[in-house]
Order: C-alpha cells, then structure tokens, then sequence
C-alpha cells in the first residue's frame, strides 16, 4: 500500500540529512523531505541505493546529493557535513535512521554474548546517533540557528524481542537520547523527537504470503505498516507544524503499542468481529 505524497512545502528552504538514506524507510523521508522542499543529502555507505535514492528525488524535480561517510565516526561524519555545507549551506534538520547490524552474533541468547560483540555493536550504533546530532547542534549554536532532530527508534525500546538484546538496547537508548538532548537544546531552539515504527513491510519481510498475513492480523489496523508510514510521522516532526514539540517519542505501528496482547495469542484466536452484523445481539429465540 502507498499512499499519497501531496506537496505543502513543508520543509522549503531546508538542508535535511537523512542519515541510512538508501533503502527503505530511509529513503521514504528523504523522497519526502525533498517532496517538501527540501535539499537532501542522502548519507549512507551503500553508494548505489544512495545514488538511486539521489535519482528518485532528482527525477521528481528535488535537489539531492549522496554523502557515502561513515557516520559511526566524527571524521566520516564531518566529511558528510562537510559536503552537504559545501553544496547547500548548513543543514537545519537530521533525521537519524541510520543503523548496523554489525556481527550476526549479536541476535541470539544472552549467554552467548562476548564483550567484543557487546563493545561493538553498541560503539558503531550510538555513534551513529551521536557524531550527526552533536555535529548538527554544534553548526546551529554557533549560527544561533533553530533546527530539529528525529531519530528513528522502534517498538524494540519498550517491548523485548528475544535474543536480540544489544539491538533492543540500542533502540531504547534511542528513546532515553533523544528525552536527553532535547532538554538540553531547548534554549537553542533545536527539537528532537523519535519515532518508533512498529511492524513495516521492506525489503527484507518475509515474502511468505501466509506470514505477511499473520503478521497484520496482530496489528489492530489490520496491515502492515509501509516506509511512508513512517516519513509520515517524521516530517511532521521535522516541520514547523511541530515546533512546540521537543522531547517525544511517538509510536507509528497501526496501534500495537495500545493493546495488551494481539488477536492470536498463546491460548489460541480471540473473536474479533469483521462485519457490522457480529456486533448485534442475536434475535429473540436464536441462542
């Protein structure tokens, strides 16, 4: 399912960096932002799909360039900002998405987990978010400069997946980031705020048609989330029709985050009415 992408020039006059710009959701916002008005600078190590993300937006008439820094780093992540200030000027809004996977041996239980893959995965992933905002505030201080930040967390930071420990810990780091900074650059009207996505379809989903279904059938919407879903809820946050909003978190997951247990639990299938009609007493004599 896509969904409409009408422009209101939300974010014209923008430098957006969206940061894990090659596929996905990332590359949703970044064809949202420039749909907005933006400049965007698509930073991601995947050269080709940051150069297809690139060409998406040029062909829609929007104004990009692909930065390919590691972004882990405060050198690879000066370099992008580097070339995004050389093309476009100071960038004003960041949208965090960027993430590692680094070592397969970090999915899997707890008791097999090594210092080394612990030190790692979480060194590369707060990096990721740390070097791009720090750069970010630090430009726009000095610029007395307003500015907003969203980072992409997931429903992973309040719900626990198993064997998935340092990648649920990350995300709740995320959570814990972006309620800290946000304070802190208050006074220099810089915002940050996350989203958490929940279920989306990309990819790499299960192309199983029996699972894509099973999967929506947990969600109340009753699908799927898509990457525009998601780039939805970011460039309202990025935009000024967010500019009293600092410090949040918000949940874009067709409703997962409200109900206590899914339709298919472990006892078996709970009655959800599909038609009108369930809802209505049966007739006198019919029970």
């Amino acid at each position: 399912m896509t969904h409409p992408t009408p422009s209101y020039g939300l974010l014209a006059g923008r430098v957006a960096m969206i940061t894990g710009g090659a596929h996905n959701i990332g590359r949703a916002i970044a064809i949202r932002c420039a749909a907005e008005g933006a400049r965007v600078v698509v930073a991601d190590l995947a050269a080709d799909a940051a150069e297809e993300t690139v060409r998406h937006i040029r062909a829609a008439g929007g104004d990009a360039v692909a930065a390919l820094c590691d972004l882990s780093t405060e050198a690879g992540t000066e370099e992008a900002f580097a070339l995004a200030e050389s093309r476009y000027g100071t960038v004003d809004t960041l949208v965090n998405n960027a993430y590692a996977r680094v070592d397969a041996r970090a999915f899997g239980p707890f008791l097999r987990l090594t210092g080394e893959v612990w030190e790692n995965f979480n060194r590369i992933n707060h990096g990721l978010l740390f070097h791009p905002t720090h750069r970010l505030a630090r430009a726009l201080a000095h610029a007395e400069r307003p500015g907003s930040v969203v980072n992409i967390s997931s429903h992973a930071a309040a719900r626990a997946h198993r064997n998935h420990i340092p990648y649920d810990t990350v995300k709740g780091g995320v959570d814990s980031f972006t309620r800290a900074v946000a304070v802190d650059l208050a006074p220099w009207g810089i915002r940050v705020n996350a989203v958490r996505p929940g279920a989306v379809a990309v990819e790499t989903s299960d192309p199983d048609p029996a699972a894509r279904r099973f999967r929506a059938e947990q969600i109340p919407l009753g699908r799927e989330g898509v990457p525009d879903d998601i780039a939805s809820g970011v460039l309202y946050l990025a935009s000024d029709l967010a500019s009293w909003v600092t410090g949040q978190v918000f949940n874009i997951d067709g409703g997962m985050a409200a109900q206590a247990r899914p339709p298919q639990s472990e006892n078996g299938p709970v009655w959800t009415p599909r038609t009108i009609a369930e809802y209505e007493p049966p007739e006198e004599g019919s029970r």
